[in-house]
């Protein structure tokens, strides 16, 4: 049981130090970013990485005072209609052939890209390890929530490096002979 708790409280630490750095991450990317959507899409995944870190403060002072994982405490889950929200955005934004993006931005999606799959994967394993249903369940949720992030990220890159094969796909657009 010691193992376990030791265990617990490493990824804890770990896993606020990355969602600290991600939110970070995103505030600056969202300052550079140019085209407004994009922008609009960084601030979004700051305020969610912003919101996991409050869960693992709380999760962490819990545990500190000798308490067993809490059970009320629960990943946020607004994630994905939040981000479909943004990312729909791109969609009513101009013409395809009008979009405006930088090089910036479309490095600043492929990081933030990989670093949501290092995360989903750091909570996927975390969640096999443990034998606590709710600790299983908070980091199986948050991994979810990664997911989303890293998708809507995809779509993001997608829309902006070429949108009027994000317009076919999306509105499933067809050409007829």
């Amino acid at each position: 049981m010691q193992e376990d708790t030791q265990k617990r409280m490493e990824t804890l630490k770990k896993a606020l130090a990355i969602e600290l750095q991600e939110k970070g991450y995103y505030l600056k990317a969202a300052e550079k970013a140019a085209n407004p959507v994009a922008k609009q899409l960084f601030e979004r995944l700051a305020v969610e990485e912003d919101e996991h870190a409050k869960k693992f403060h709380a999760i962490e002072a819990e545990l500190s005072k000798g308490k067993d994982w809490p059970r009320t405490i629960e990943a946020p889950s607004s994630a994905a209609a939040h981000l479909k929200a943004v990312v729909a955005a791109f969609g009513k934004g101009a013409a395809p052939a009008t979009v405006k993006v930088s090089r910036t931005e479309l490095d600043a999606m492929t990081a933030a890209m990989g670093k949501e799959l290092q995360a989903y994967d750091m909570y996927q394993t975390r969640a096999a390890e443990t034998d606590s249903q709710w600790e299983k369940k908070f980091y199986t949720t948050l991994a979810g929530e990664e997911r989303v992030h890293h998708l809507a990220l995809l779509d993001s890159y997608e829309y902006l490096t070429d949108p009027a094969g994000w317009y076919t796909v999306k509105e499933k657009w067809t050409l007829e002979g």
